[in-house]
């Protein structure tokens, strides 16, 4: 496959259905992993990851063991509204592995994601981009399409994060999404963001476990997640004393990195293939920017809003946007 991103839509040609009920997640992800979805012209393959174990409404994905960690996503989901995620490093059946992340030290069950407000097949929207190592997903867990579109989803994302250290062979990361409980409005924390003086030392600050410290030491972290201008507790791409976009100092976009920190000034490494801007959401949603100063010609950027905190959807105090890579090879 490729480090290209690819962009699937709950809306595209065949695309799966997603719903609050058993089941429903593993079949997108089988679908957006590894098996692809529609036919003729409108045909998309999947990301190149493989499946490794099965079992009813369980699964063990991977990730490529060539241009990645190889590290395998075990994905449980055997509930309605929400699904349990834990990856390993190696696994010798679907139930065991070593590296567990997040440990059961950290998290028991594993990190929760929200697939779900209601426990039933009615539909819910999403929007998905990635690659053979790392992939985001954005959930419409309120079901508010008909009146929001997709901007009030909650995201999520597992993989391999671009790490700072070198030759690292454990910076696979699984999104959390702040809490364990089912319809609480702790959710979508995999995009809530904080100084750089921050701290994942509670639930609610966590925004992802990854496989082991910088330090290479056994045993997964918590991450929290930090970009540049942040002086709050808020969604990436949301402050209100961001300045007005475009900035008049330079007639465009203010952006940056999305850092991943294990504690206070100790970063880790950084989310691959998105930019923060500096400005309180500077794009309609799903807009396609183009012409970016400081990324290469031709590159292409989704505005992808993204919502913290409220499982009712777009909320203007918690909704913000992220800026995803859809040109270039998410190095």
């Amino acid at each position: 496959m490729s480090l290209v991103p690819t962009v699937y839509r709950s809306t595209d040609p065949g695309a799966p259905l997603l719903s609050g009920a058993p089941g429903a997640l593993i079949a997108l992800l089988d679908a957006l992993l590894v098996d692809g979805y529609g036919g003729g012209a409108g045909r998309v393959n999947g990301l190149g990851w493989t499946k490794e174990f099965g079992g009813v409404n369980v699964r063990a994905y991977r990730n490529s063991p060539v241009s990645g960690t190889g590290y395998f996503l075990r994905v449980d989901d055997t509930a309605a509204r929400s699904a349990l995620l834990r990856a390993y490093s190696s696994m010798s059946d679907l139930n065991s592995g070593s590296d567990a992340t997040p440990s059961d030290a950290l998290k028991a069950i594993g990190s929760t994601w929200e697939k779900s407000n209601v426990a039933s097949g009615a539909a819910r929207h999403w929007v998905a981009v990635g690659n053979e190592r790392f992939f985001y997903l954005f959930i419409d867990t309120s079901g508010t399409f008909a009146s929001q579109g997709t901007q009030g989803t909650h995201g999520h994302y597992a993989g391999d994060m671009n790490s700072i250290r070198p030759g690292d062979r454990h910076n696979f990361v699984v999104s959390y999404k702040g809490s364990d409980t089912e319809g609480s409005n702790n959710i979508g924390y995999g995009f809530k963001v904080q100084p750089w003086s921050g701290a994942a030392s509670s639930d609610s600050a966590t925004a992802a476990f990854v496989g082991r410290s910088h330090s290479g030491a056994v045993g997964s972290v918590r991450l929290f997640l930090s970009a540049p201008g942040v002086t709050a507790n808020t969604t990436v791409g949301n402050q209100s004393t961001f300045p007005n976009y475009p900035y008049v100092g330079n007639g465009g976009l203010l952006y940056g990195g999305i850092d991943l920190l294990e504690a206070p000034f100790t970063p880790r490494g950084y989310l691959p293939g998105v930019y923060a801007p500096i400005h309180q959401r500077p794009f309609p949603e799903q807009t396609i920017v183009s012409d970016v100063d400081g990324l290469p010609v031709g590159t292409k950027l989704l505005a992808k809003n993204v919502t913290a905190d409220n499982i009712a959807g777009f909320s203007t105090s918690w909704t913000g946007q992220i800026l995803i890579d859809i040109t270039n090879s998410w190095g």
